[in-house]
């Protein structure tokens, strides 16, 4: 389920940001800061101007079914709770990262670096 939701969104990824079709022209450093650069400026169009995403949303994505029940998705819009659920997890995800990314910064003898986004 996990890769279905992946490959889903780097394929809507894909047809917001062209430059992921092209071969790459770039480092191999940069390459690896293009994705999460573009998944960043995805959710500031997203909360900015949300009715700029919905055209990539409808898109067929051709992406492969999985061959197991997924379960079932919701109808409709998700509630405000739903909403907020879903906003605390990803906080909570994002602030577990951090705490990693600061982990391995101190076992490599690195400075702890201070997040002043949460």
């Amino acid at each position: 389920m996990l890769r279905n939701v992946i490959e889903r969104i780097f394929g809507i990824l894909k047809n917001c940001f062209r430059i992921l079709l092209l071969p790459p022209h770039y480092t191999m450093d940069i390459q690896a800061r293009i994705p999460p650069a573009l998944c960043l400026v995805h959710n500031v169009i997203r909360v900015h101007d949300p009715n700029d995403m919905l055209d990539y949303h409808e898109v067929n994505l051709d992406i492969h079914q999985p061959m197991y029940d997924a379960g079932m998705l919701a109808e409709g819009p998700p509630s405000n709770e739903a909403r907020n659920c879903a906003h605390e997890r990803c906080d909570e995800i994002a602030r577990q990262m951090w705490e990693d990314f600061n982990n391995v910064r101190a076992h490599r003898g690195l400075e702890v670096v201070e997040n002043n986004l949460m």
